[in-house]
């Protein structure tokens, strides 16, 4: 049996960091019904798309049931709301304020369950000057500072190459939920939990900080070199490399093995982390004169097992092959139903041990569920039949 199983969630979430957060749940057995609106949730629409298949849309909304309906009709805020009678957890990443003008607010949620709780995902937070404005992933890393530090030397600010500030948030989300939910258990008593993309980003940044307001230090961008170490990326024949020997000990392997024996006399000024950090330019020219002459499996292999930290910097493509992440069963096929081809999503990062490894059903489709979920309400047909008519659901039973 899965952790959560039992739990049920209601998911009010659009594009990656709800979707992702309440997909963590999803993964580990709880029952999640995404509620969407009559023509579908916003995601489905993004690309890239393979078929009729959006696979943004079908990244983060495995495993969960599908409810189409209008939160705007009378009729749809009293199914909403016999819902939030049998849930524990309602998810939303809607902008602010938009909860109490759906009737999903946390006081409303509450006084008809006082046992449930709500996780909501903003760009800036519930309160403060930003609250009421927007925000992308791509916004986040430029407030929170991660575009400012990311880059070479001479180089434009840079955004990372995936949505980072998405993710994380949806991860915090996930965490939010799991302590609201523990709250419960010994309360009996729900929690709102209050989850910024802009916060999470900025709880990132560890000492930096320290080093502005204490020191003075403003940290700047330095390509691929660790502020704190003597640690870069290097060429090889067919790519990249990155290399850590940051203790001691590494650095005197890779000495002997890359054949610079005379870095580790005692008058060397390579032979101490000091010395490294000063001479980075000297070293690193040298260094890469030597990683040049193999690939990058082959000098990840032989510094490894010298216990010498180090990673290529991998294309995807190199992910999907890496016999690491399939072990792992991180890259995983998805069936996408009788009619479409299967897709490719990532694998559940958060392995439990004595539970059963669930198998990824399809994203709903939209409003897959609706009939059956309203059944399970109490609703006769009839009553489901006049909603489907008067368009309050809809669904995708043919």
């Amino acid at each position: 049996m899965s952790i959560l199983s039992g739990i049920r969630v209601l998911d009010f979430t659009h594009y990656i960091s709800g979707p992702y957060g309440s997909q963590i749940l999803s993964d580990h057995g709880a029952e999640v019904i995404k509620i969407e609106r009559i023509e579908g949730e916003v995601g489905r629409m993004a690309g890239p798309f393979h078929e009729d298949t959006s696979l943004y849309f079908a990244a983060q909304n495995r495993n969960k049931r599908g409810l189409s309906i209008n939160l705007k009709s009378e009729e749809g805020r009293e199914i909403i709301h016999r819902l939030v009678e049998t849930a524990d957890l309602l998810i939303t990443n809607y902008g602010a304020g938009v909860p109490e003008r759906l009737g999903i607010d946390y006081q409303t949620i509450s006084e008809i369950n006082p046992k449930i709780s709500m996780v909501h995902i903003t760009g800036f937070g519930l309160t403060g000057p930003y609250r009421e404005y927007g925000a992308y992933d791509g916004t986040i890393q430029a407030m929170s500072g991660l575009a400012g530090l990311t880059g070479h030397i001479d180089g434009p600010p840079t955004n990372v190459g995936f949505y980072i500030a998405d993710h994380l948030s949806g991860l915090q989300a996930a965490m939010g939920a799991m302590l609201a939910l523990l709250h419960k258990e010994r309360t009996g008593r729900g929690k709102y939990v209050d989850v910024s993309m802009l916060d999470g980003m900025i709880s990132l940044l560890g000492y930096h900080f320290s080093e502005v307001m204490l020191k003075g230090i403003e940290p700047r961008r330095i390509g691929n070199r660790d502020p704190l170490a003597f640690c870069n990326t290097y060429p090889t024949k067919d790519g990249y490399i990155f290399i850590a020997p940051a203790a001691q000990h590494m650095w005197e392997k890779l000495c002997r093995i890359i054949g610079k024996n005379e870095w580790l006399n005692s008058d060397s000024p390579f032979n101490s982390k000091e010395g490294r950090m000063e001479n980075r330019d000297v070293l690193e020219k040298m260094v890469s004169e030597w990683t040049i002459q193999y690939t990058k499996e082959e000098v990840f292999q032989l510094l490894q097992n010298a216990g010498i930290a180090c990673g290529p910097v991998n294309t995807l493509m190199d992910i999907i092959n890496d016999p690491q992440i399939k072990d792992r069963n991180m890259v995983r096929e998805m069936n996408m139903g009788e009619q479409s081809d299967a897709v490719f999503v990532t694998g559940v990062p958060i392995k439990i041990n004595d539970t059963n490894a669930q198998k990824f059903s399809a994203p709903p489709e939209i409003g897959e569920h609706s009939v059956e979920i309203l059944a399970e309400l109490g609703y006769s047909m009839e009553e489901i039949e006049r909603y489907l008519t008067l368009g309050v659901v809809s669904t995708s039973e043919k």
